[in-house]
């Protein structure tokens, strides 16, 4: 698989820290997700590291009921300058890269919850600089996005779940993030046994829309033109499907409906909530799995609840 013969924007050092002067802000953030429709079950590992060498790590499980859902957080660790993201532990999380922009192993044994599991990409990472308006200055520096297969173990309690070669999906996002420019965002990430696959992220920044993302054609991932979509909600406006058609730069259409069977809320900071909705989905028909997020300001959203 060549990972630079398209675009030239992602080499194999982007899997890997991006380091800045002393007393620049920056973050590397890396997400794995893992959703088993069959199983009722979704996971997500997320870990960044700043340009000091501070890092942290999430672990979250979720399912139906969302009285049960799982997140285990780390924050503040100090791993040190030293610290790269082929071979980097940190509280309790192991993860390794041993083949850049292909393969990545993450282990993690906790009390409640362990994973152990095995990413191998199915195409080449999807740079966000390769849509028209490029990667959004507010997001990142730059960021990638990439479709895969897992082998591997969930435990949950005494509960053990063996999965081998489903749908996967991961990001990878460098740079400074400005929370408070963004209104809304919608990121989706899906795919299907034979191999159909996409990431779109529909977003409202300073009063402006834009979109971001790819679907895969003949193996490779393909820009987002332009998308027409529609998500409702649940009274608590955590999203309950979405239907979209996305236009890529090949002047192909793509269908995309998503249906959420678990959801989890994640606050950020003082004013940002975070949801994540793991789906069982078609793309062009045919049954898959994805992922299907939100970001609002709290604020707003208490309003728009609170307006029913």
């Amino acid at each position: 698989m060549s990972v630079t013969s398209a675009t030239g924007h992602i080499v194999e050092s982007d899997d890997l820290r991006h380091r800045v002067a002393p007393g620049v802000k920056t973050r590397d953030s890396l997400f794995w997700t893992l959703v088993l429709p069959d199983e009722r079950i979704a996971a997500q590992v997320y870990v960044w590291t700043d340009g000091r060498g501070v890092a942290g790590r999430q672990v979250c499980v979720y399912f139906p009921d969302r009285e049960r859902n799982v997140v285990l957080g780390a924050f503040n660790v100090e791993l040190g300058d030293a610290s790269e993201l082929d071979d980097w532990h940190c509280a309790g999380l192991y993860l390794r890269q041993p083949d850049p922009l292909r393969t990545a192993e993450i282990v993690f044994a906790g009390d409640e919850v362990s994973i152990d599991y095995r990413f191998e990409a199915s195409h080449r990472p999807f740079s966000y600089r390769e849509n028209p308006a490029g990667c959004p200055p507010w997001m990142a520096a730059n960021r990638f996005e990439q479709a895969g297969r897992a082998s591997g173990t969930l435990r949950i309690g005494e509960r053990v779940i063996p999965f081998a070669d489903v749908w996967a999906h991961r990001d990878h996002s460098w740079g400074r993030r400005h929370w408070s420019a963004v209104q809304h965002w919608k990121w989706l990430a899906a795919g299907t046994p034979s191999g159909a696959e996409l990431n779109a992220m529909f977003h409202i920044a300073r009063g402006e829309l834009g979109v971001n993302g790819y679907v895969l054609r003949g193996g490779e991932p393909v820009a987002i033109v332009d998308s027409r979509h529609h998500a409702t909600y649940d009274r608590d406006m955590g999203q309950e499907s979405l239907e979209a058609e996305l236009t890529d730069a090949h002047g192909g259409t793509t269908h995309l409906w998503m249906r959420r069977y678990a959801i989890l809320h994640l606050p950020v900071g003082s004013d940002t909530l975070m949801s994540e909705a793991a789906c069982q989905v078609t793309i062009d028909g045919e049954a898959g799995a994805g992922q299907f997020e939100t970001l609002w300001p709290r604020g707003y959203l208490k309003r728009l609840v609170d307006a029913q």
